[in-house]
């Protein structure tokens, strides 16, 4: 069974990713998430680019290139994770999926249900403590002090991430950069949800409001370095489709 990567055109990562699997013309399958809209609830796809081998989800997120080109030459790699916790942190800002959640609900609850993203996204999943050690971040972050910390430590990256998501798919879509409050509100409901299943009541609308404020200001005083950013990616992701993925 070869190798599959799930990715996403829009996607940096995998936009690098697949610049190595080209170059080295690897037996792979790839799958283009933004083709079938069901797929990724379907098979509970929260981050991109994600290597699955016989199977299972074994490496995906915030990869380091190598790494992944090794683990699709030779169908395994191991690696060992210093810090789960951490781990786990540049997981969620990775993932505009994840951090939506984590920022809409105030809470990790919901995460730490998706384990095949967690094992994935950490790199536990080709670590050979990985069991033990994603029991470990289970039972640290299911104290809510700890796991109060936690959000607290990461959230500004997962409201940065927001924004670039955000402010990408504006650009994808020809709409000007400049988000508001009640655009930023109503995008982060609609990444966090599903249907109806998810969109808030009057519970955290305070919260997803207060979001939506940071999420604007953080664009509002960085504006020009986010979108000129933003601009050279998309150039240059769209040059590399046009001439090899159209």
């Amino acid at each position: 069974m070869r190798p599959v990567v799930y990715y996403h055109p829009a996607c940096y990562t995998s936009h690098n990713l697949l610049k190595a699997v080209r170059d080295l013309e690897l037996d792979i399958e790839l799958v283009n998430l933004s083709n079938d809209l069901s797929l990724a609830i379907i098979k509970r796809i929260l981050t991109v680019p994600l290597i699955e081998i016989s199977g299972k989800y074994v490496y995906g997120g915030p990869i380091n290139l190598d790494l992944a080109i090794r683990l699709l030459k030779e169908g395994r790699a191991e690696l060992r994770v210093a810090d789960p916790l951490e781990s786990l942190g540049m997981a969620l800002v990775d993932s505009s999926a994840a951090s939506s959640i984590v920022v809409t609900s105030g809470s990790l609850e919901q995460i730490l249900k998706f384990e095949d993203f967690i094992k994935a996204a950490t790199g536990l999943e080709l670590d050979p403590e990985g069991a033990e050690k994603l029991e470990q971040i289970k039972e640290i972050l299911h104290d809510s002090e700890a796991s109060r910390t936690f959000i607290e430590k990461w959230r500004p990256k997962m409201i940065a991430t927001l924004v670039y998501n955000a402010v990408r798919e504006r650009l994808y879509l020809g709409y000007p950069a400049d988000i508001t409050e009640e655009d930023a509100a109503l995008w982060l409901i609609a990444k966090s949800s599903i249907g109806r299943a998810g969109v808030p009541f009057w519970d955290r609308v305070q919260l997803i409001k207060s979001s939506a404020r940071e999420m604007v200001q953080y664009y509002e005083q960085r504006k020009e370095k986010i979108t000129e950013k933003l601009r050279k990616e998309i150039d240059e992701i769209k040059a590399f489709y046009s001439d090899r993925y159209a």
